[in-house]
C-alpha cells in the first residue's frame, strides 16, 4: 500500500466532517447556552482530528514547503487546489464558531457562522470525491466514489458523536440519551444503505471491462473486503443494540464501535486506492 497517507488523509477528514454535521445539527436546535457551551467543547475533537488529516496529507507531499503553490491551482480551479482551500475554509469557520461561542460574540451571527461551516463540510466531502472522479482511472470515475466518500463521513462521525456525547452524558442528562437514540438510529438506517450500497458497488466493479480484474488484483483483497464488511456490521450493530435497548452511557461500548467502524473504514479505503495500481 503505497499510499497510506492519503487514506489516513481521506477517512479522517471525512469521518471529522461527518462527526462536525452531527455536532452542529444538535448546536442548530439547542437554545440553551449552558447546553451550548458544553456541545461548543466538544469541537475541539474536530478541529483535532482535521489537524491529523492535514499532517496525514502533508507527508504525502514530495516538497511540503511547497505545499502554498495549490493556490495557484485555484487559477484553473485544480480539484486538488480546491480540496485544500476547503479543508481550510472548513477548519476556520469551525475555529471562529468556537471562538464567538466561548467568548460570547455577535451572538445573533453564531448560528449563520455555524451554517456556513456545515456548508463547507458538505463541499469539503464533494471536493475530496472530485479529486479521484478521474477519467484516467476506470475504476474511480463513477458515483461509487463519491457515494463511498460520503458514506464514511456518516458511518464513523455518527458512533463518534455519539461517543463524544456519552463522555458528558453527566452533564447533558436526559438530551444526551435521547440524542444517543437518535444517533443510534440514524446509525441502523447508514449501516442499511452501507450493506446494500457496498455490494452494488462491488458487483458494478465486477462487471467493468477492463484487462484485469478488480477484485482478484492483489491476494489479499478478499480478505480485506471481508473484513470490512464485518467490521462494519458489528461495529455498528453492537452500538445499535446497545443504545437501543437503553445502554445509552455506556461509553466504552461507543468507543468501541467507533474504532471497529474506522478500521473497517481504513480497509475500504485501501481496497479503493490499491484498484489504481494497473494504471499506475
Amino acid at each position: 500500500m503505497h499510499e497510506l497517507s492519503l487514506v489516513v488523509f481521506t477517512v479522517l477528514a471525512q469521518s471529522t466532517v461527518g462527526l462536525f454535521l452531527v455536532l452542529a445539527c444538535l448546536l442548530m436546535f439547542n437554545n440553551d447556552s449552558r447546553r451550548q457551551h458544553l456541545l461548543n467543547k466538544l469541537l475541539l475533537a474536530v478541529l483535532a482530528l482535521l489537524v491529523l488529516a492535514g499532517g496525514a496529507a502533508i507527508t504525502h507531499l514530495g516538497q511540503p514547503l511547497r505545499a502554498v503553490n495549490v493556490i495557484f491551482g485555484l487559477a484553473h480551479w485544480s480539484p486538488l487546489s480546491v480540496e485544500i482551500i476547503t479543508t481550510s475554509l472548513f477548519g476556520g469557520a469551525v475555529f471562529v464558531y468556537m471562538l464567538m461561542v466561548h467568548f460570547d460574540l455577535v451572538k445573533p451571527l453564531q448560528k449563520v457562522v455555524l451554517a456556513a461551516a456545515m456548508i463547507l463540510g458538505v463541499g469539503l466531502l464533494w471536493a475530496i470525491a472530485n479529486v479521484y472522479t478521474l477519467k484516467t482511472v476506470p475504476v474511480w470515475n463513477s458515483g461509487w466514489t463519491t457515494f463511498q466518500f460520503f458514506m464514511t463521513a456518516f458511518v464513523v462521525g455518527i458512533p463518534a458523536a455519539a461517543l463524544l456525547l456519552r463522555t458528558q452524558a453527566a452533564n447533558l442528562g436526559v438530551f444526551q440519551k435521547n440524542a444517543d437514540r437518535a444517533l443510534a438510529t440514524a446509525g441502523f438506517i447508514t449501516l442499511g444503505l452501507v450493506l446494500v450500497g457496498y455490494p452494488l458497488y462491488l458487483s458494478w466493479l465486477g462487471q467493468m471491462n477492463l484487462a484485469f480484474s478488480p477484485l482478484g488484483l492483489l491476494d489479499y483483497h478478499d480478505g480485506l473486503m471481508l473484513t470490512r464488511l464485518g467490521l462494519l456490521f458489528a461495529g455498528l450493530g453492537i452500538w445499535v443494540i446497545g443504545a437501543t435497548r437503553g445502554h445509552n452511557t455506556a461509553t466504552s461500548l461507543a468507543a468501541v464501535s467507533t474504532v471497529m467502524v474506522l478500521t473497517a473504514e481504513l480497509c475500504g479505503r485501501i481496497f479503493f486506492y490499491d484498484l489504481q495500481m494497473p494504471v499506475m
